[in-house]
């Protein structure tokens, strides 16, 4: 019979060289758990010539058995990792790719960016600043408005006769000419701005307010109404 009391306990050298072969390593005889077997020991131990043989041919055949085990074991090992390496190495060029043009699209919006900016601090940073006309106007127009706020009805004429004034000089700036502001008020089509409605409708209130033989009756609340609509054209083209 076979001797197998190599068998008789667990044997974790054996297990770790069976798990440690199938991914490529090498185990000896011994490792695998195949004892040598000492010839003289089993003659002396009372067996035979031919059962001694016996027991070494099987140890020999179970030891290529488990060789040739562990030898497919490792070649599907290897199979295995080189397909999960060929995998890996697709999933790397196509990650670096994709990592390499959204780099470029960063480092090219940053640079348009930094461009755009550079070119809106060289337009806007050196603005021109508001003329000095300007403020005075702003200042006149506030004082017309005192006028139309005041309890004093000649004030109120007088504002509103000032600020129709005003138009006639603002329709001068803009190409229309007259020696009046009717006469500019006639050459300006009905599309020309927005506020023309509101134009004419202050600029006949004035009509009325200078003919003093009119029946019309100007009252604080309508004074300081027609300098609002006054005070709209001249908000449309900045001109207060």
């Amino acid at each position: 019979m076979m001797n197998y009391q190599y068998l008789k306990f667990l044997n974790l050298q054996y297990w770790y060289c069976i798990i440690y072969s199938l991914f490529g390593g090498r185990c000896t005889e011994t490792q695998l758990g195949i004892p040598s077997v000492d010839v003289n020991a089993q003659i002396t131990a009372g067996g035979t010539t031919a059962t001694t043989t016996t027991a070494v041919t099987a140890a020999h055949q179970t030891a290529h058995w488990w060789s040739s085990l562990v030898e497919g074991g490792s070649a599907v090992g290897t199979a295995i990792l080189a397909f999960l390496s060929l995998l890996w190495g697709i999933y790397s060029a196509i990650a670096y790719t994709v990592s390499g043009v959204l780099a470029l699209s960063i480092i090219g919006s940053a640079t348009g960016l930094i461009l755009l900016r550079m070119r809106e601090l060289a337009t806007y940073s050196t603005l021109p600043q508001a003329p000095v006309a300007a403020h005075t106007l702003r200042n006149r127009w506030q004082s017309l408005l005192d006028n139309a706020m005041s309890t004093d009805p000649k004030r109120w004429r007088e504002g509103i006769l000032d600020a129709d004034v005003m138009l006639g000089e603002l329709l001068g700036t803009l190409g229309y000419k007259g020696a009046s502001t009717a006469e500019q008020m006639q050459q300006v089509p009905e599309s020309a701005f927005v506020t023309i409605s509101e134009a004419w409708e202050a600029h006949r209130i004035r009509n009325f307010v200078s003919m003093r033989s009119s029946d019309y009756i100007l009252t604080q609340r309508e004074a300081f109404r027609v300098m609002k609509l006054y005070e709209q054209v001249f908000e449309e083209f900045d001109f207060v």
